[in-house]
Order: structure tokens, then sequence, then C-alpha cells
């Protein structure tokens, strides 16, 4: 096969592609955007809080201090969520529509992808069908360093084969910044850029592209981009190395067992893509599956596509095995960019017809289906009191801010306490909030204990954290406040909760 330089292979221009197909991509790629406000409004629906584990307002409590590097994480995510929050209001929907902004960004990055090799209507097709997965809708709504690579990665394989097949320049740099980046999401990433690697040696015109010249293009704008980060991993003695290292660890059989229920959960969050690419199918739906699952073990379907789609899996199986790593599945989430292009390409070629008209249909069942559950499982949250959806983190924030206000008229300088409270203090704020950890303080070294004592601060913590309730009082040494805080949900009034709150006033001149 010769080197192509165009969107798609010469000899294997599919043979479904239609002369009105501008016209029918059009309103096809209207879908996804309004695919991401039907998840955030889902999202709002179903939840009270943002995520019980509390990931999304430490992000934004990170961001905020614009760091080059975090103590568990590099910081891409973190300043994806400081930037946003920059622009839109403190509230748990605006969180949710950075969520599913950045997920609909991913998509994008897929339809980009699928068009190297597919017509247009179909490519994006390939981009409906991956949005019905929960990879890129209910869990996708969880920001954090595992979700953020939805958006990164598509992307950074879009421009590897954009350079493989056209060996342009500025496709050399994006690749290089967008490898760049990926690592900064999470350093997970080194699978995908393993995967790549092994892409391109796989196939004989992308290694001539590989080992041209112009791939040192790639290395010098990932260096760039990576050098911030590097350069903070030394002066503070690599603590997120230490932080990934501590997941690791165990015995051999477990880790390949854990890898065995990993590729299953995979295959789990791929079954209503696979669904929803068998429904776009005219006829011979049954053919059309069985081709789409012998695709998964038969590269000659389409080499190309097969590399980018089942290469991260097996890089992160030799990866988790050696490593003896108990392999979360939710870290392998990004890692599907290419399986659905794969499935759509496989069914071009063997000239099965693809109805993406479709997709609007299918899509509208979806949404509200989508809606109705994510309302049912936000009442049934409330009236069981659960911590999801009763915890009153936005009305405590409230009360605390109210608080500090009218004690000394002035806008609340730091948070601590309880880990999950204080960073909420934090994030439903006008935005000069700041977060220390009082237990620890290694972790957030933009703040010491003397700014404590000088600027004022609030320490809050639950009435049921007796560790924190000594913490603060050894360490304030002032008398708690304690107050009691109710959410309000679906027309109720949820039980309150009691906190304890630790008012260190500022320093006089």
């Amino acid at each position: 096969m010769s080197d192509p330089v165009s969107s798609y292979y010469p000899g294997s221009e599919p043979s479904t592609a239609r002369a009105d197909e501008p016209s029918l991509a059009a309103p096809l790629a209207l879908l996804l955007p309004i695919h991401a406000l039907v998840w955030t409004f889902a999202a709002w629906l179903s939840r009270g809080n943002l995520d019980v584990q509390g990931d999304m307002i430490e992000n934004y409590v990170w961001g905020a201090e614009w760091q080059a590097g975090y103590a568990k994480h590099p910081p891409l995510f973190a300043w994806i969520t400081a930037a946003w929050f920059e622009v839109f209001p403190h509230t748990d929907f605006a969180y949710f529509g950075l969520s599913a902004v950045n997920a609909l960004a991913g998509l994008l990055g897929i339809v980009a992808l699928a068009g190297r090799f597919l017509p247009r209507r179909l490519a994006i097709a390939a981009g409906l069908a991956m949005a019905v997965s929960p990879l890129y809708s209910n869990l996708a709504i969880k920001f954090n360093a595992n979700s953020v690579l939805l958006s990164v990665w598509p992307w950074t394989a879009y421009f590897f084969v954009r350079y493989m097949q056209t060996g342009k320049r500025s496709a050399a740099l994006a690749l290089g910044a967008l490898a760049a980046l990926a690592i900064l999401g999470k350093y997970f990433s080194i699978v995908l850029l393993v995967a790549l690697l092994g892409a391109a040696l796989a196939r004989p015109q992308w290694r001539a592209r590989l080992l041209s010249v112009d791939s040192l293009l790639v290395a010098a704008a990932g260096a760039v981009v990576l050098f911030p980060h590097l350069r903070w991993l030394v002066l503070h003695h690599f603590p997120t190395f230490g932080y990934a290292e501590r997941r690791t660890g165990g015995t051999l059989p477990a880790a390949a067992l854990r890898f065995g229920v990993y590729t299953l959960a995979q295959a789990g969050y791929m079954l209503l893509s696979f669904g929803f690419v068998v429904g776009l199918v005219a006829r011979d739906r049954l053919h059309a599956a069985k081709l789409i699952l012998l695709s998964h073990v038969r590269p000659s379907l389409h080499r190309d596509l097969w590399c980018l789609a089942i290469g991260p899996l097996m890089v992160v199986g030799v990866i988790a095995v050696g490593s003896k790593t108990q392999m979360a599945s939710v870290w392998g989430m990004a890692q599907w960019f290419a399986l659905v292009p794969l499935w759509v390409a496989v069914l071009d070629r063997a000239a099965v017809r693809l109805e993406p008209g479709r997709a609007a249909r299918m899509l509208c069942i979806y949404w509200a289906l989508a809606l109705a559950a994510s309302a049912a499982v936000g009442y049934a949250g409330a009236t069981r009191n659960t911590d999801d959806a009763a915890e009153p983190r936005a009305e405590l924030a409230a009360a605390v801010h109210a608080l500090w206000r009218e004690r000394t008229g002035q806008a609340l300088p730091i948070a601590a306490g309880s880990v999950h409270e204080a960073q909420s203090v934090g994030f439903y704020s006008d935005g000069q909030t700041r977060f220390w950890d009082i237990a620890e303080p290694e972790t957030t070294p933009w703040l010491k204990a003397e700014d404590l004592a000088r600027q004022g601060a609030v320490l809050v913590c639950p009435n049921s954290d007796a560790a924190c309730v000594r913490k603060a009082a050894s360490f304030s040494h002032v008398q708690p406040i304690s107050i009691d805080v109710a959410k309000k949900a679906w027309g109720m009034v949820l039980p309150a909760r009691g906190y304890q709150l630790f008012l260190m006033m500022p320093q006089q001149g």
C-alpha cells in the first residue's frame, strides 16, 4: 500500500460514499454538542454533589495555585479546571459542563481520526457511536486525571496518523506537543506513546516516516511542553513518582487475574457502542456483528486502525502484569479512541451499507432514557439521604463564607480542616479562598502555617471527624463554633449535618 497523502487511503475509498455527504454530515455533527448538553443536565439531575471522592474539588484547589506539578499527579487537568472557572461560576452545573465539553473534545478527536480513513458522514457516525459508551458519558462526568485523557489521546492519535500519512512538519509539532500534554494529564499516557511507537514500527511506510529527520520535531515540541514539569519534578524530588509507585505491588497471578477483569470491563464499556454501530447497518446485521467481532483478532481487515485500536490494550497488559499492578478499569477509559473507527472502516471495506441518518433517532431515545434514569437516581439518592446526594458541601461553604464575612468584613483567604469540607469551601467561593492541608501540609507547599496565622483562616471539621477536631483545636487555639447545615433537593429538606468551625482571625496591621 502506498503512503497516503489525503484523508483516505488510495485504493480503499469507502464504497458507501455519497454525493450529498456534506449535507448529511452537517446535521449529524450537531448531535455531538447536543449530546454534551444532555449529559450536563443528566449529571446535574443525578448528583447532589460533584463526586463523593472529592476529586473534582481537589482539581480546582490545586489548579488555582497554577503549579507545574502537584503531590499526586501532573498538572494538566488541574490547569484546565482552574482556567474554566476563571470564566464560569463556581457551581456544580458549570463543572458538569466542563466534564461534558472535555468528552465532546475527545469525540471530535475520534471523528477527526476516523476521517483519515473514512468519509465524513461515517467518521461522524463513529464519534456518535462512541458517545453512547459510558466512557464518554457517565464516567466522563467525573473530571479527573483519568477523564482528561478522553480529550487528549484521540487528538494525539489523530496528529500521529496525520504525520505518518503526510509527513507535514506542522503535524509533527502538534504530535509532540499533544504527546507531552498527554503525559501532563497522567503518566499512564506512556501506554499511548508506546502503542503509537509500536504502530509506527509495524507499518513499513510509517516506519520510514518515524526514522526521518523531521521526527526530531516531535521530540523537540514534546520536550518544550514537558520542560516546566520536569524541572518541577527535580526541584521537588519526584513526589508524583512516589504516589504512582504506591499503586503497584502484589503477586504476578493476582496482577494477571486483575488484568483479565480489566479487559472484561473494557468490553462491557463498549457494548452500547457496538449495538449502536450494528443499529446503523441497513441489512444483514448479524453478518455485520460477526465482522466487527472478527476485526479484533484479524489485523488484515484494517492494519492501520487495528494497531491503533488494539495496541494500547496490549501495552497495558505487558506493563500491568510485568509491574504486578492491580489495574483499575477506569485507568484505561481513554484507550478505545480507534476502536469504533476500526469497526466502521471494516464494515465499509466489506461494502456493508451503513445509514448514519438513523443516529438521530437512536440518540433521541438514548437521551430520553438517560435523562429519565438520571432523575430517578437523583431523587432516590435524596430520599435515601446518601452522601453523594445529601452531603451539604455547597451549603456548608456558603455558611462558612457568610460567617467569616460577618466577623471580618472580608473575603475568606484560607480554608483548612477535613479535606473534602475545606476544599469545598475553597471551590464554592469567589475564587479568593485557598486550601491548606492541615494533615499533610507538604502536599500544599504554596501555603505555610504562618500564613494562616497572619492572613486568617477557617478550619472546618464534621462532628464525626474527631481527629480533625482535635488537630484543628490544637493548631488554632480557638474555641469552635458549632453549626448545622442542611441541603434542599427535589422539594425536600434533607437531614442536617453538624460541623465545627475554628475561626482564626487575621492579624491586625
